[in-house]
């Protein structure tokens, strides 16, 4: 009986929780929407709120390490609540608050409480914030402003002179955050007889599928879907980016980037290079210079002296075909693929012309499917692009959408919000095409 007491108050609190949120969401709605900060009564309603969050917080907190502590096949516990919601066709929900994850069981209303790492550490596991040393806040909520400090300078004074006063210059830049999500369709015969397919969803495919879209937001060079607030830095960086020789130079790099930077008044200690797998690859085969000992620009995922993210979402490829015709004009030309059309041929390269000159001895009449890669390098220092995720994250186990299917679908919600606070801490180099 005491346990079944225990799961109740965990509900109430994530309940409580979540209300909060929502209050404070429509706060920060209601000044965007009037244009206005918030009033003295709004304030102090705020602040009573977010105090209220941290309190239950750490009330969950304490009542995941006692229920983990009584239940230690807890996770097993969870495992079986999906699979049998699944099977009788109820939908499970996996609440995600601040550091807890709560599998909250309809039949009989309880909430299994784990621990929310089992999702944020794959998720964070390889992203640009892990790579730089930089943590992924989570359980943001309302009108969060990102606090970002500059320099503030000591003072050396005489015995008795008195102190003038310092203003620490914070960078108050509203997050406005937006709803991204994923849904993975799961046959009912995979998910009955693949052994642990459910941890494997839950702990790594969800959460690395968030973590490319999150990639494709930070890195695009262009807005991604129909994105408002969620853009990267390198978005509007196309038109100014620095021109670079087909294979950049050390120098270009070095000087035309990482110095750039620096002479903004950028310190640099999160800086890191992005760019493609395969720009990196010919990087490490690239020496510094032509003279002397032979030292490649890039090694151990590191150049100049600031390390290398590496993903192809920074280099845009461009999709097109072209059918050749043989005879009096032996050319190829653009063509408009049509239902039916075979494909013969695929290449790729910087330009039509070049990734076509692979292809030696063409057929008349056959088709080729030409990507065209346009190559770019990234540089920014990531302490100004904070990003974080925002209120609850909702993990929805619904049996009911992909029915006739004899599939269920697992379907993860949550806010997201990023911000670029200092324009001049990225830079973007584009790659030229080659002769």
């Amino acid at each position: 009986m005491p346990k079944e007491k225990k799961t109740l108050v965990v509900r109430d609190l994530i309940n409580q929780y979540q209300a909060n949120c929502d209050r404070i969401t429509e706060m920060a709605d209601l000044c965007e929407t009037e244009q206005r900060e918030r009033t003295e009564a709004e304030t102090k309603e705020y602040e009573t709120l977010a105090r209220d969050n941290q309190l239950l917080s750490m009330k969950m907190q304490a009542a995941t390490a006692d229920h983990l502590r009584e239940n230690p096949n807890a996770r097993e516990d969870a495992i079986k609540i999906i699979r049998e919601n699944a099977t009788n066709g109820k939908k499970t929900e996996i609440i995600f608050v601040r550091d807890l994850m709560m599998v909250n069981d309809a039949a009989n209303g309880a909430i299994v409480p784990l621990n929310i790492q089992d999702i944020l550490a794959p998720l964070t596991e390889g992203f640009i914030l892990d790579k730089v040393g930089l943590p992924m806040p989570t359980g943001l909520a309302g009108d969060y402003v990102w606090p970002m400090y500059e320099m503030v300078e000591a003072q050396i004074a005489g015995e008795g002179a008195s102190l003038s006063d310092t203003k620490i210059p914070f960078s108050k830049m509203q997050a406005a955050p937006e709803r991204v999500g994923i849904a993975i369709p799961v046959t009912n015969q995979t998910l009955n007889q693949s052994a642990g397919i459910l941890e494997t969803i839950v702990r790594e495919i969800m959460p690395m599928s968030i973590r490319l879209l999150l990639n494709k937001i930070l890195f695009s060079t262009a807005k991604v879907n129909n994105a408002t607030n969620l853009v990267g830095p390198f978005v509007g960086l196309v038109d100014s980016a620095v021109p670079l020789s087909a294979v950049p130079k050390f120098t270009e790099l070095n000087s035309k980037m990482k110095a750039a930077v620096l002479s903004t008044g950028i310190d640099g200690e999160h800086l890191c290079w992005i760019m493609s797998k395969s720009l990196e690859a010919i990087l490490e085969g690239t020496p510094i210079n032509d003279k002397g000992v032979y030292i490649p620009m890039a090694q151990n995922h590191v150049m100049c002296g600031l390390p290398i993210y590496t993903t192809n979402v920074i280099s845009p490829r461009a999709v097109s075909y072209q059918k050749y015709t043989a005879g009096t004009t032996n050319a190829w030309a653009a063509y408009a693929l049509a239902d039916g059309d075979t494909v013969t041929y695929e290449v790729s390269g910087d330009s039509i012309e070049h990734a076509l000159a692979d292809i030696t001895t063409p057929a008349g009449g056959k088709i080729a499917k030409v990507i065209v890669v346009t190559e770019y390098v990234g540089l920014g220092d990531w302490r100004y692009q904070p990003m974080g995720l925002f209120g609850t994250l909702r993990f929805i186990v619904d049996p009911y959408s992909q029915a006739r299917k004899d599939a269920v679908d697992f379907v993860l919600n949550t806010d997201y919000g990023t911000k670029t606070l200092r324009k001049e801490a990225f830079k973007l180099g584009k790659v030229a095409t080659s002769a």
